[in-house]
Formats: C-alpha cells, structure tokens, sequence
C-alpha cells in the first residue's frame, strides 16, 4: 500500500478563508488526529478555496500529528512555471505527495471538450494526465488522481473512465480517490473492473458524510451524480432536521461497512472541515482506527 496500512483511512480539507476558520480546523484536527489517519489531503481551487494558504494549513495539522500531508493540484489553470513553483514550496515545507485533478478549465464551462479549448500559453496542462506525467519527469513519486465509480460527466461512457484511470496509472499515478457517490455497488462495480484489467493501483473510497436531504442534492448537483432514490426516499420519510441527521449518518455509516466488508482500498472522508458527523460514523463502523 502507499502509505504502509492495510486499510486506509484518510481525510481531505480546504483551506481556511479567514482566523476564524483556521481555528475551527484546528478544533476539528484536534479530535480527528486522534483516529490516525494514514494521510490527509488539501483541496487547491474547490468551492472558491483556490489560493487559499494550504502550508499554513498543514503547519496547524503537525501541532498534532506528522501524518503525511498530500495537497491537490488543479492542472487546467497552470502553466510549468506555476507547477514548478507550487512544488518547490511545498517540498520545503515536507510536502512531497499530491492529488492531480483537472479543476475548471478557462472557460469555466464544465463541460467543454478540454481539446477544444484555446489555450494562450503554450504550456498549460489540458488533461490531468498531463501533469500527471510532468510531476512524474521531476521526480515525484507519490502522485494521486480522481477517480470516477459513476463515471466521468464528460465521459461518453464508462469504458472511457475505465481507460482514463488506465492512462493516468501508466504515466505515473499510483493512488487515486474517488468523486463522491452514494452506492456502494457503483465502487465494487468499479474496483472490479480495474482489477480485472491487473491495475493494482489504490481506490480510497471518497465519502461525504450527509446530514440532509437538501445538502445531498446539493453534492450530487456539484459532482455531477444521481442521487439513489431509496436515499431520497429514506430522506423524505423524515419530519425533523434531527430526523434527517441521524438517517444519513445511518445510511453513510451502512455504505462504510459494506466496503469495509467488500475489502475498499481504504475510506477517504471528505470533512468540511469538521468532525462531528465522521465522529458519529467511526462509533458504528466494522473497522475501527
């Protein structure tokens, strides 16, 4: 495995926007250092985070812990001077794993082709890939990328995700995360497929805790997913926010043991930067820190 446990369990965050947000990371690490994660990870560029200060993120981090520390490179938006730059600080600061994702292109159209954009530069990185295969030349060794169990939005079908995770592997990649979804049969389903093919690269399961019925829909527009209707069902059932609450703990906590059951890679929570709802989750998880 990557980060020498067998079954993995990390924990992304974003960079805080002001003090006030750094202390509630630090109030939040404080309680989820204890759990050991094998890693954890900083988003660069999600939800308006970009340029954000990961390094003095991940300072706070070590009061607590030395956990390694992988930080998340959008490849859409820079050029080789903006990458060289990037890792050269990051390395000074004993930050030596990152997590390649495309993020949002120029046109800040989701969906466009990336080969139908005009770039003005001349050395911007079109695909995830691509930067893939940059850290790889400079000597990196530990580089992640997204992974897709529903597919790609932008896929036109799932053999193309399938071939995409194929191609960010060869050039390097060797862990990988996956978007958000909300059935554990679509990550059996996925990590079957990759093993059947002799790909022994890591699939951590990508999970958000969900708290409402609102704040799921809300993911599932954002990551491009469908929600399952049992979920929304079992969400409207509910007639209290506490109701919805504990029936998304439930219903997470439940997809938790079936791929701690199915043998998951490993399960990476995506925190929000707190820690209550993982808290909830772990006291009633099969595998246990």
């Amino acid at each position: 495995m990557i980060f020498d446990k067998e079954m993995e369990l990390s924990f992304e965050f974003f960079p805080p926007r002001n003090n006030k947000e750094y202390k509630s990371l630090e109030e939040t690490y404080k309680v989820l250092s204890k759990f050991e994660p094998t890693f954890v990870s900083f988003t660069d560029g999600a939800g308006a985070s970009k340029n954000r200060d990961i390094i003095k993120s991940v300072k706070i981090l070590r009061k607590y812990s030395e956990t390694e520390v992988v930080a998340h490179i959008t490849s859409c938006d820079k050029e080789k001077i903006d990458v060289d730059v990037l890792i050269d600080e990051y390395q000074k600061n004993d930050i030596t794993s990152f997590l390649v994702i495309r993020g949002d292109c120029p046109t800040n159209e989701f969906l466009i082709d990336p080969d139908e954009i005009d770039f003005s530069g001349e050395n911007e990185f079109r695909h995830a890939s691509d930067l893939i295969e940059y850290l790889k030349s400079k000597g990196i060794n530990n580089i992640g990328f997204g992974a897709f169990p529903t597919g790609h939005p932008e896929d036109k079908s799932f053999e193309q995700t399938v071939e995409t995770f194929k191609i960010k592997s060869n050039l390097g990649g060797n862990f990988s995360a996956t978007q958000l979804f909300f059935d554990s049969e679509e990550y059996k389903i996925f990590f079957n497929k990759m093993k059947e093919s002799n790909n022994e690269v890591p699939i951590y399961a990508g999970i958000m805790p969900l708290l409402s019925l609102d704040q799921a829909k809300r993911f599932a527009q954002i990551c491009d997913v469908e929600l399952p209707s049992k979920l929304e069902q079992g969400f409207e059932k509910c007639s209290s926010k506490e109701e919805e609450r504990e029936y998304g703990i439930k219903y997470i906590t439940k997809m938790c043991n079936e791929l701690i059951d199915f043998g998951a890679d490993g399960l990476h929570f995506y925190t929000l930067n707190r820690s209550k709802a993982f808290v909830d989750i772990h006291n009633n998880l099969e595998f246990k820190k």
